[in-house]
């Protein structure tokens, strides 16, 4: 399904393919910044590897692990419309452990690769508003669902709350801390907008979150 792009190897070809993760002028314009740092893509078991030139570091290189398309009617929109594409897209992170969206299952939840619910735990006090917010909507610290891994760190969902899309509020938990922190630039993004930055962080060395780090 993706020879087309290994035959072409031309990253307007790419641009086009990744394009899913654009819905305005600004998302456009951090692909075009993402593109102009394309080397070269390949097909390996089943993935689609993307590898890009880190701007800051030329000693290093960027590979995105995009996996098989997968269909499901379940779950937040945008979160589909992801998986329609990739089911996940994920590359490994210098300071440990991987970055990227993981991607959902067939149920609509999202597939945790490193996030544990007890985390959140461990900064009872810090999470007391998070933890009462999902109580006061029905749920427990046990249906937060980590849906971005985030190298040794981790952005998760909100089943009750929700952002102005109507999807699952995201939050930003660092391992150090662990504690729940909303990321505010987020609130009106897609899933795809949202992947589109955490991909454009690490490649670009760029901040467009501010509640995040790696």
């Amino acid at each position: 399904m993706w020879h087309h792009l290994i035959e072409k190897q031309d990253p307007m070809s790419i641009r086009e393919h990744l394009s899913f993760m654009t819905k305005n002028k600004e998302d456009e314009e951090i692909l075009d910044l993402i593109i102009a740092q394309f080397l070269k893509a390949e097909i390996s078991n089943d993935q689609l590897l993307l590898t890009f030139q880190h701007k800051e570091y030329e000693d290093e290189e960027v590979i995105l692990e995009c996996n098989a398309p997968f269909e499901t009617e379940k779950g937040p929109k945008s979160w589909i419309e992801v998986a329609k594409i990739h089911n996940g897209i994920s590359w490994e992170s210098l300071g440990g452990g991987y970055l990227g969206f993981n991607g959902i299952q067939a149920g609509g939840s999202a597939i945790e690769q490193s996030w544990e619910y007890y985390f959140l735990e461990e900064a009872e006090e810090e999470n007391e508003e998070f933890i009462t917010s999902l109580k006061d909507n029905g749920y427990g610290i046990e249906d937060t669902e980590g849906v971005i891994d985030y190298g040794q760190n981790w952005v998760i969902a909100h089943p009750g709350k929700m952002n102005q899309l109507g999807e699952p509020t995201l939050y930003f938990v660092s391992h150090g801390d662990c504690e729940a922190v909303l990321i505010e630039e987020a609130q009106n993004l897609e899933m795809g907008q949202v992947l589109l930055r955490v991909i454009a962080e690490y490649i670009l060395d760029a901040d467009y979150f501010s509640e995040t780090y790696n």
